[in-house]
């Protein structure tokens, strides 16, 4: 390679690294509700026997570490997010909202079957680790989100997002 073609090629490599955005975000809330929803099925169709749950248990986890998984890689997207128009947060807003319901049903759902999960000497304080893990990465997305919204909005935003955290704390202190 010349190397007068050389800053050509990395001013090419630098144009093409695009910051996330609002749509970025919303896809990102997108996965986490959809993997939110497959863990809530899981969990809902957990059996109360226990003889019948031992091959229910490796999906229940599967499916709660998929979910870390991709609240994981929504933060990162959040963090590598240029900061949101107005019109991007309304959007970022929206899929919130929708998230907030997904994420309270799936964790009522996991209150109701802690009597099944206590039939299963290890899942329960599993379950109690998945949950505190999960929170704190809901944390860290949450405030990634919110640092990117415009400041008029950011105690907005932030309200949006206390729902959530109250139905984790209350989640938490029931398998505690």
């Amino acid at each position: 390679m010349r190397f007068s073609t050389l800053p050509a090629a990395l001013l090419a490599c630098a144009a093409t690294r695009v910051l996330a955005d609002g749509a970025a975000i919303v896809s990102a809330i997108d996965t986490i509700s959809s993997a939110t929803t497959t863990l809530n099925n899981t969990i809902t169709a957990f059996p109360s026997n226990p003889l019948l749950a031992l091959g229910d248990v490796l999906p229940l986890l599967t499916d709660s570490t998929a979910l870390l998984n991709d609240i994981n890689a929504a933060t990162k997207t959040a963090q590598s997010s240029a900061n949101l128009t107005t019109a991007e947060a309304f959007n970022v807003a929206i899929a919130t909202l929708s998230l907030q319901s997904t994420v309270e049903s799936v964790l009522d759902n996991i209150v109701s079957a802690k009597s099944k999960f206590d039939k299963l000497l290890i899942v329960s304080p599993v379950v109690l680790l998945n949950l505190k893990l999960e929170k704190q990465a809901t944390d860290k997305f949450a405030a990634a989100v919110v640092s990117k919204v415009p400041a008029a909005l950011q105690s907005t935003a932030e309200s949006l997002i206390t729902p959530i955290d109250n139905a984790f704390t209350a989640a938490i202190d029931d398998y505690e």
